[in-house]
């Protein structure tokens, strides 16, 4: 499945656009808002295949004028369909994904609208799905969460998103797996177009609703607010940079379609970055790494777009990051951001002013590199690597002058005043030049001071330790920090390497470190690199000295020969230098030459000497590295520059307007070592003075001559072949290069391989690529290094087979020499690890600066390393594909034999070798697996622990996917296997035992039924006949079909040997139950329709059905369902194997109806036969049609019906089923089966299984009664009654709802005739079994009616429609559970059928309205959820034609978001919502005049109604609850104030915050906001308009794209009005709604706000006095009303200070003054006054170092007591 759906990803793009038209009749008659799946499945098709561009010119790329359909036609069908269904996630992600790319393929398109394809209703959509998407938590509760009175609400779905995703099921398979909000961001920024204005200013529709989206969601930025959200907004910010760099740089390209005047501007790119960058520098130091790396990669993407704006603001926030030692973790984000903007920063054309702040920057980051500190020592390590790649390491300067900006600078930079653009003084490009050459002279400090952190790091390694190896992120660290200093020596001038290079020998001469040793050895390899000459005259010296004064001294004599064993500490030194010398030596390429003696001599000093595992191993890499140095082809150097400028001395004197300069991928002038002829020579010396000793010494020691000299010590044996095999491996490896192949010639041998029984199929070798090898063509030379390898592998073989006959427990010698075996087998010119290390390498460092369209745009190190790794790649190509020889199978049988040997350890690494070395060579594991499967079966000897470790071998074996798949595919193994694991019983050991569990598993998940046959196109000789006119090919054709044909007889002659032997298998009484349930699992695997079903199969199938274990009756069921469907696809086939295979069978009955598209009536007339009953006389001119979807949105060309069936014969079967199906109707003609059966199916469950109505009993049963009809219907109908008489047993219960579930689903073609008399049976035994339902068994009887209900017409199941809504509803019964039972069964039906129940549905709905005040909770609850689902099925839309669809939502007043129900003119519903609102009134209106509510009707009604809201605003489905939300809404509020029902308002108050949160059509949303002021307005209740605020808060926020500025400005009119509100708690929360909403839209409206605020509060307040007899305080005229209005202006200007909590915006200063002269006034004003202050201290103190900077002094002074948090000890 996953691979058709990458298929066609892939292929959309290749899709005529003509084919639009045809996409979408096909598929949107499919949709449907009533089943989740049916609208995931219709939309993923349409996102899958509808093309989203326009046919244009190949050439010239212009619009081609055809008729076929533009994205413009549909986009509004696409919003309509978008808004009328949501709660899902996955939903919006899908059309968010197509119509962003439509934007980006469209932005020449002709049909431009207003902005480009689309509206802007459609853009303030899309921001309002943007919004939902993020799912940020909104209203009077921080956390999201919707429970409780507090209320609260999200933007977003919440959990119920995932629930609803969840009930899609396998739909969801169809969905395309986009990142969201990378198509969110990909649709914003390809549509911003410029807009000139009058006035001569720039603007982008799109870019403005960006702003105010980024305005409304900074404060989730910001790390005090870190939560869920916070990755994903910073994601969001990525993808938007990432998309717009990307745009901006398309557009640039000569080649961009895009006219220019829709092309970005300057003035766009410079808005753009002004809107992420504040932002961006809030979330760079958040609280994860995840939500920092994606800022990080944001900065990069706006620093590459305007360097200008980001970098002065980022330096002032990044130097005093470094600088401190309080904040670790802005440290660690400040170093990965500077490795992240090292490139755009040093580029001098890009960014002038960046190049001064390395060498700063260089000094504060070195102190990060602290091994006790991982990641802030990465972001250290990748800052230098990254910045020091593209900068040449020399001073420039005289030696006197040194520029630090951290401290010479002068920056103007206001934090967060993004309207200050002139906020830094740019120098002159020349005046820059010279600050970057001044800085140059600390380069040598730096270097100093780098390298003597780099020593720490190596003094204080963890110890190694083989088994517990050092935690990932210090080997991250070490790697990092080689990648660094690697990048670092290559880049220095010849008087800094040579410091480097003098410190570095000091290093390593003055101490040991063990711990170090391989990290300074590859220090060492780095530096040696870079300047072989120089550091070989230091390097080689002095360690061959230093060895052989160990060595002299006795290290590495005493003799060790396990792997695991620890180096002995006495042996350190010498180790030491050994891994410097072999590192050192790895790359001198000819350099090596000056020092051949002595790299001869102390070769055999070492290889005499050496006896210690450590000692012969590293000996054997000196042998190795020499020789790849000498063979191999690698780069020598990977400087910034070419070879040409590095040695340019005038033009590296200027070598600092060089930095950052990228490579030419075209022009690389690579240096390539290739080997010279003095290096051939000496590398085949140099193999025959140590390599033809050790395979002499070796030939001598796997011989029976009694004259050679062996040691007598079986250890001191094992460390001779350890030490001689060592030097042949690590000479082997070394000299993979030497030539192409083995010494023997593959490619002139075709290889003839069976593949499958009689079948030869001819297998050459892939073409080889030129890569290097040093000794090809006519050189004498050649075939000596030919014959090497040859000599290598025949003693390889001779080797393998003494170790497996004479010493079989030496486990090191035989380690070695399967290591030896697989690097002949597969490692030929380079080490797969290598390879690995040097692709997963570049791809790292790449990514670093990765940018969109970078067009390989990167330093020339990484280029050098990519074209390094394309020489690799080319080297492993060629050892791709590669034809066995016999030489090659001996050594492929020794792997195969080792991998079943008695020790694990042999047979693990063996089996790894295996595994890798088959994958090579052709036919490899066709040639290894008879072994492997033979090594399965039971075997007659007495050694069973041999036995036993082969089959454990041969499982292991076939855990490997590479081996396992010839299983799975090719018939002749496939039998050989199968019946292999089901014989396997023999031996009982756990291990093995769960090993076969295990390959069987693997097995069963990756078997795929292929056919035997494949179908090819009828007309495929004319197409070979046109190709090749003389005929030829006609006749190799007819051979292959010759071949094929034999082949497909072959494998179904080994089905049909291996379905009888399994058959067989599962007869053998012997059989242990766990593997006859393997055999039965593997017989019910490979059941397919074209191979007829025989009687051993029905038998097999009805015995299983029937076992006593549980496992076997699963698969008997299965197996006997499969069965009787392909006896019936069969027998509709009649014979044609094709329809089988392509499973196009088809029903005789089924008939293709052709649509008039004219009709609109199609609709109600199918729903008004929906009512009918069948009977015999209208059966045969009734056609019946099943599916729900067919004709509810829009009606298709054509659809599927079924005529009734009248025959009362049954159908005669497939002939060659007829055996099959005698063997089952015999066992279902049986009484014995059916007492059997429903004696199992209604035993007790165990724990582990769900006790639910089981959907495969239910399939079962109904494919029986589907083939037979009523001829078992009348062997069961007494166990049938039984089984329904025993209420009280709910087993009994569910195995009766399962049976006649599978009865009704049965009947669906049965004969007219025989459905009615059945149904006279049924319905009576129904009714009866209704009534006495429990709790228990109520939910089996729901599954009962979904199952016989779904995918079915009405009028199949009239009788039983009838019979459940024949139980009346009962409002006086007191019998809650029985009513409330009737009332679920009614809901089951209507889920099921869907809108086809609106025929019923009126008289139902009377009754359920007419209830509102039902009694009993249970009973509401059920009346509430049916309601909802009557309504949600009331809107049909049932258009005639795709065509009037689109017509109908392209109308203008619609403005392009289509059709979206939303009043109750539309529903019909209109006297029934009076009615209930009518008696709502009248019950509170009688409620209120009694003192107490009570459990009175309104009461009732009133939770009723809420329940139904409820299950409408959490339901996916919009038509059934947008028109009932603003006739309830003032309702609701009213609830909210029954002070004496808790339940009620808690109801009341959840679906008003849920209401609150669905998202509404653009022209609902006025009236929306008409309600929300009148409530507040008019509303006489002070706690109505309290609790109405924080639910206009949500409102405003999720709907701020859909509303205009009046609508905005008449809102905060309203709340502003309000902070003069009577009731203080009123003003308050007034004051916090409009903070939020200040913040989130309305910052122009903050200079109006803050004058009429700062008006309000110089209100003089009338002077009180006291009563000069009692005391009292007398308040003057006017004085309540003075009071009002200063505490308003005081309640105003705290909430403009409150809506920037992390900023200080120019005003705020003088309003906080303004505050502080207010704290002697009344309690009131006093209190308000204090919380601002104290908020304010709360919010600030972090940045308040820099925050201080906005106040004057004066401010301050006057501020001080408020601003400074009081001292606890004052």
């Amino acid at each position: 499945m996953g691979s058709v759906l990458r298929l066609v990803e892939h292929c959309q793009r290749f899709f005529e656009p003509s084919a639009t038209q045809e996409i979408l009749d096909e598929f949107l008659p499919k949709f449907t808002t009533h089943s989740i799946a049916d609208a995931i499945l219709a939309q993923g098709y349409i996102v899958l295949f509808l093309p989203v561009v326009v046919p244009k010119h190949s050439v010239t790329h212009h619009q081609l004028s055809n008729t076929s359909m533009t994205p413009k036609a549909y986009l509004p069908t696409i919003f309509s369909m978008w808004s009328i269904f949501t709660c899902s996630t996955t939903y919006d992600a899908q059309f968010t994904d197509l119509i962003s790319r439509i934007a980006e393929h469209n932005t020449d398109t002709k049909d431009w609208q207003e902005i480009g394809l689309f509206t802007k209703q459609q853009i303030k959509t899309v921001f309002t799905v943007c919004l939902r998407m993020m799912n940020l938590p909104v209203g009077s509760r921080g956390d999201g969460s919707l429970g409780g009175s507090a209320g609260g609400g999200t933007t977003g779905y919440g959990n119920n998103g995932l629930k609803v995703d969840i009930r899609a099921g396998n739909s969801l398979f169809l969905r395309r797996k986009p990142e969201k909000f990378k198509s969110l961001a990909r649709l914003m920024v390809y549509t911003m177009f410029p807009e000139n204005h009058q006035d001569g200013t720039e603007s982008s529709f799109t870019l403005s609703c960006l702003g105010e989206l980024i305005q409304a969601i900074e404060l989730y930025y910001h790390p005090s607010n870190h939560g869920s959200w916070s990755y994903p907004l910073a994601v969001f910010a990525c993808h938007l940079s990432s998309e717009f760099l990307k745009r901006w740089k398309q557009e640039r390209d000569d080649d961009c379609n895009t006219p220019v005047e829709r092309r970005l501007t300057s003035d766009l790119r410079r808005e753009f970055v002004l809107i992420l960058r504040p932002v961006i520098y809030l979330s760079m130091f958040g609280k994860d790494h995840y939500t920092v790396g994606a800022s990080q990669s944001t900065l990069t993407y706006l620093s590459w777009l305007e360097p200008t704006l980001i970098f002065p603001g980022l330096f002032e926030r990044i130097y005093p990051s470094l600088e401190t030692l309080t904040e670790t973790h802005r440290t660690a984000s400040a170093l990965s951001i500077l490795a992240d903007i090292a490139l755009p920063m040093l580029s001098r054309d890009h960014y002038p002013a960046g190049g001064k702040h390395l060498l700063p920057l260089l000094h504060l980051a070195t102190p990060g590199i602290d091994m006790n500190d991982p990641m802030k020592a990465m972001g250290a390590l990748m800052f230098i690597a990254t910045a020091v790649m593209s900068v040449p390491i020399r001073d420039l300067t005289d030696g006197n002058s040194y520029y630090n900006p951290a401290v010479d600078g002068e920056s103007h930079y206001d934090e967060m005043d993004i309207d200050d653009e002139n906020h830094v003084k740019e120098l002159p490009r020349e005046v820059e030049d010279q600050l970057c050459k001044a800085t140059t002279g600390q380069f040598e400090e730096w270097l100093a001071k780098f390298l003597r952190r780099v020593f720490t790091i190596f003094e204080n390694l963890p110890q190694h330790d083989r088994k517990k190896q050092g935690g990932a992120m210090e080997a991250g660290v070490t790697q990092m920090l080689l990648h660094a200093c690697d990048v670092v020596f290559g880049q220095l001038s010849d008087n800094l390497y040579d410091l480097a290079l003098r410190m570095v020998v000091e290093f390593v001469n003055d101490q040991v470190i063990p711990n170090a040793v391989r990290t300074t050895g590859l220090l060492c390899d780095s530096i040696t690199s870079a300047n072989v000459k120089k550091a070989a005259k230091h390097f080689i010296p002095l360690c061959i000295a230093n060895i052989r004064t160990e060595l002299d001294y006795g290290a590495s004599s005493t003799i060790t020969n396990s792997a695991s064993s620890n180096p002995i500490q006495s042996d350190s030194t010498l180790h030491w230098n050994q891994n410097i010398l072999f590192s050192v030596v790895s790359m001198l390429g000819p350099e090596i030459l000056n020092y051949k003696t002595e790299i001869i001599d102390i070769g055999h000093e070492m290889i005499a000497k050496c006896r210690s595992r450590r000692g012969v191993m590293w000996t054997g890499k000196f042998l190795r590295n020499v020789l790849k140095g000498l063979l191999e082809t690698y780069p020598k150097d990977f400087r910034n520059l070419k070879p040409e400028e590095w040695n340019n001395k005038d033009l590296m004197g200027n070598s600092h307007l060089l930095w950052g300069k990228p490579g030419n991928p075209k022009d690389l002038a690579i240096d390539w070592h290739t080997p010279n002829e003095d290096e051939k020579n000496f590398a085949l010396e140099f193999l025959d003075t140590f390599l033809t000793p050790s395979l002499r010494r070796l030939e001598e020691l796997i011989s029976d001559d009694p004259n050679v000299v062996k040691p007598t010590s079986t250890h001191e044996l094992t460390n001779e072949f350890c030490r001689h095999l060592a030097i042949v491996r690590n000479c082997l490896m070394g000299s993979s290069t030497m030539v192409k192949d083995d010494g023997i010639d593959e490619e002139s041998k075709p290889e003839t391989i069976d593949t499958s029984d009689d079948e030869i199929v001819n297998l050459r070798a892939a073409q080889r690529l030129v890569a290097g090898y040093a000794f090809t063509g006519t050189d004498p030379r050649t075939e000596k290094a030919r014959a090497i390898r040859k000599n290598i592998g025949e003693l390889l073989h001779k080797i393998a087979l003494y170790f497996k006959t004479h010493r079989e427990d030496d486990v090191e010698s035989i380690k070695i020499v399967i290591k030896i075996t697989r690097a002949f087998l597969t490692e030929r010119g380079v080490e797969k690890a290598l390879y690995e290390r040097s692709k997963n390498g570049y791809n790292y460092a790449k990514g670093l600066g990765k940018t969109p369209l970078s067009h390989k745009s990167y330093p020339r190190n990484l280029l050098v390393r990519r074209a390094y790794n394309h020489h690799l790649l080319r080297l492993r190509q060629n050892f791709q594909g590669r034809v066995r020889t016999e030489f090659h199978d001996n050594l492929l049988q020794d792997i195969l034999d080792l991998s079943l040997s008695s020790y694990a350890e042999i047979r693990k690494m063996s089996q790894n070798a295996l595994s890798a070395s088959a994958r090579y060579f052709l036919g490899a594991k066709y040639m290894i697996m008879p072994t492997i499967l033979e090594a399965l079966e039971q075997k007659n000897d007495t050694d069973k622990t041999n036995s036993a470790s082969r089959m454990k071998g041969s499982l292991y074996l076939l855990t490997h996917k590479s081996l396992l798949m010839i299983c799975l595919r090719d018939w002749k193994f496939i039998s050989m296997f199968v019946l292999a694991i089901c014989r396997a019983q023999h031996e009982d050991k756990p291990s093995i035992q769960e090993l076969i569990r295990k390959v069987f598993v693997d097995y069963v998940s990756h078997y795929n039924t292929f056919s035997f046959r494949a179908i090819v196109p009828n007309d495929i000789n004319i197409s070979l006949e046109k190709l090749y006119p003389s005929g030829a090919a006609i006749q190799k054709t007819k051979a292959l079909e010759t071949k094929v044909t034999e082949r497909q007889q072959n494998q179904i002659q080994s089905y049909h040997q291996l379905i009888q032997s399994l058959l067989d298998v599962m007869k053998d009484k012997k059989v242990h139950w766990r593997y006859a349930t393997m055999a039965a699992n593997f017989l019910e695997l490979f059941l397919r329709p074209e191979m007829a079903p025989t009687a051993g199969l029905a038998e097999f199938a009805n015995k299983c059905a029937l076992s006593e274990l549980p496992p076997l009756r699963r698969i008997g069921v299965g197996a006997t369902t499969q069965l009787l469907l392909y006896i019936k696809q069969r027998t509709f086939a009649e014979g044609d194997q094709d329809l089988l295979i392509t499973k196009s069978t088809r029903n005789p009955l089924k008939r293709i109806i052709s649509v008039d598209g004219k009709n609109t009536h199609m609709s109600q007339k199918l729903l008004e036969v929906s009512c009918q009953h069948i009977t015999v006389e209208n059966a045969k001119t009734s056609l019946l049609v099943d599916r729900t979807t067919t004709g509810w949105y829009v009606w298709p060309k054509t659809y599927e019906a079924y005529e009734i069936c009248t025959d009362e014969t049954i159908p005669t079967v497939d002939p060659e089923s007829q055996e099959a199906y005698n063997e089952l109707k015999k066992a279902f003609l049986s009484l014995d089966y059916w007492q059997k059966m429903s004696g199992y199916i209604s035993q007790e469950t165990s724990r582990n299984q769900e006790d639910v109505f089981t959907m495969s009993h239910g399939r079962l049963f109904c494919s029986i009664f589907q083939s037979f009809q009523d001829g078992p219907l009348s062997v069961c109908k007494e166990i049938i009654e039984g089984l329904c008489n025993a209420s009280d047993q709910k087993n009994h219960q569910r195995a009766a709802a399962e049976l006649l579930g599978g009865l009704v689903r049965g009947m669906k073609h049965w004969p007219v005739s025989k459905s009615l008399k059945t149904w006279e049976w049924l319905v009576p035994l129904l009714q009866k079994t209704f009534s006495s339902i429990t709790p228990d068994s109520l939910t089996y009887w729901e599954s009962f009616v979904r199952f016989c209900s779904s995918d079915h017409d009405p009028r199949r199941i009239r009788p039983l429609i009838d019979l459940v809504l024949k139980a009346e509803f009962d409002p006086t019964s007191d019998a809650a559970f029985s009513e409330s039972r009737k009332l679920l069964l009614v809901r089951t039906l209507m889920t099921s059928l869907k809108w086809r129940m609106l025929p019923f549905s009126d008289r139902l709905l009377e009754t359920y309205l007419c209830n509102l005040q039902h009694p009993y909770k249970q009973v509401r609850e059920v009346i509430g959820g049916n309601i909802n689902e009557i309504m949600q099925i009331q809107w049909v839309p049932a258009l005639p034609s795709v065509e009037a669809l689109m017509s109908s939502n392209a109308r203008e007043k619609q403005d392009g978001v289509g059709n979206v129900p939303f009043s109750l003119a539309e529903q019909g519903q209109e006297k029934h919502i009076q009615d209930v609102i009518k008696h709502l009134d009248h019950w509170l209106a009688e409620a209120e005049k009694r003192s107490t509510v009570g459990s009175s009707d309104y009461t009732n009604a009133s939770k009723t109604v809420l329940c139904w809201l409820h299950e409408a605003v959490k339901h996916w489905r919009v038509a059934g609850t947008l028109p009932y939300v603003l006739p309830f809404m003032p309702r609701l509020f009213k609830m909210q104030e029954m002070n004496d029902d808790q339940d009620l308002q808690q109801m009341a108050t959840r679906v008003l915050h849920l209401m609150a949160q669905l998202s509404y059509p653009p022209s609902m949303v006025p009236q929306l906001i008409q309600q929300f002021i009148d409530i507040l307005k008019t509303s006489s209740s002070w706690h109505i308009r309290i609790r109405a605020l924080p639910v206009l808060q949500i409102f405003f926020f999720k709907h701020l794209f859909v509303m205009d500025g009046d609508q905005i400005l008449r809102i905060m009119e309203i709340i502003s009005a309000m902070l003069l509100d009577p009731q203080i708690e009123v003003r308050q929360m007034a004051a916090v709604t409009l903070g939020g909403l200040v913040r989130c839209s309305q910052r122009d409206a903050i200079d109006s706000l803050r004058k009429r605020f700062s008006a309000q509060l110089d209100t003089r307040l009338p002077k009180r006095r006291r009563h000069p007899t009692t005391g009292k305080v007398i308040e003057p005229a006017g004085f309540a009303e003075a009071m009002l209005s200063k505490h308003a202006g005081a309640l105003g200007l705290s909430c403009l200070v409150n809506a920037f909590p992390y900023e200080v915006p120019k005003w705020m200063p003088f309003v906080l003054c303004e505050l502080a002269g207010c704290m002697s006034d009344p309690a009131e004003i006093q209190s308000t006054v204090r919380k601002t202050f104290s908020d304010f201290r709360r919010t600030h103190s972090d940045a308040w170092h820099e925050d201080m900077n906005k106040f004057t002094e004066d401010q301050l002074s006057m501020l001080s007591d408020m601003l400074i948090s009081p001292s606890y000890y004052a």
